[in-house]
């Protein structure tokens, strides 16, 4: 008899530590609202920090994308002023197409990984074609998918960057994009994106000037409080390139969007 009671007990026990633990472990787990919750935290911080990384990330590579082409092509015009003792072997002019191609089909094009290029054609510009200032006006000389300005050379590198490269007088030069010039230059146009847009000057697209001081800026001869309006909101947007240069490659938090 007592051998039945005492192994009825051990029973009962054992039920009630299985019991304890089972509801130990019901009240250890998280309940469906609270799953819901934290999955709710989780989509919040990721809906306000996931656009801000992707952003810096794409500033980044635009970035390296501008400092590469514009390395690229300063190497590139260095060897034409010494292969040919000075700036004046290349007679960069408005209209004057056949020494552009010269010197871009001998000098530039064999040290860039060029996709495709245009000779004063479409095909090679941005294919929404027109290209705005920061202030929402158009470039100057847009001429639509065909790229800025006439006679013109505009290629595409494997890498996403389209150049826009067009002869101006050093009047247009000096009064339209802040470089002060000695004789006719190249205006590139450099936009680090592509097709991506948002193809406004000052924010994806750069401004530079090939003249006798090799390749420069636009804005390079203005001073700092002239480039630093012209690259704002109200600005134009071409001297956002000298901008960054002269903060070293630091750039403004609305540039490269």
């Amino acid at each position: 008899m007592f051998k039945f009671y005492t192994k009825k007990a051990f029973t009962l026990t054992e039920d009630a530590m299985h019991l304890a633990a089972s509801d130990k472990k019901r009240r250890t787990a998280f309940t469906l609202a609270e799953v819901l919750i934290t999955l709710g935290i989780i989509g919040v911080v990721a809906a306000m920090t996931i656009p801000t990384l992707t952003k810096e990330y794409r500033r980044a590579v635009s970035i390296a994308k501008l400092k590469k082409t514009y390395s690229t092509l300063q190497q590139a015009i260095q060897r034409t002023v010494a292969d040919n003792l000075g700036y004046s072997y290349v007679n960069f002019s408005d209209g004057n197409t056949d020494s552009m191609v010269n010197w871009y089909n001998y000098y530039l094009k064999p040290n860039l990984r060029i996709q495709k290029d245009c000779i004063e054609s479409t095909g090679c510009w941005h294919s929404e074609g027109v290209t705005k200032q920061l202030n929402g006006q158009t470039a100057i000389w847009d001429s639509g998918t065909k790229g800025i300005g006439s006679n013109i050379i505009v290629f595409r590198t494997f890498d996403n960057v389209y150049v826009n490269m067009d002869g101006a007088s050093a009047s247009d030069i000096e009064d339209s994009f802040g470089v002060k010039m000695d004789a006719p230059g190249l205006v590139m146009h450099v936009d680090v994106n592509g097709d991506d847009g948002p193809n406004v000057i000052g924010q994806d697209v750069f401004v530079f000037i090939f003249n006798n001081r090799l390749l420069l800026p636009a804005g390079n001869d203005k001073t700092t409080e002239e480039v630093e309006e012209d690259c704002s909101d109200g600005g134009r947007g071409y001297y956002c390139f000298s901008y960054i240069l002269r903060n070293n490659w630091k750039i403004k938090d609305d540039m490269i969007l």
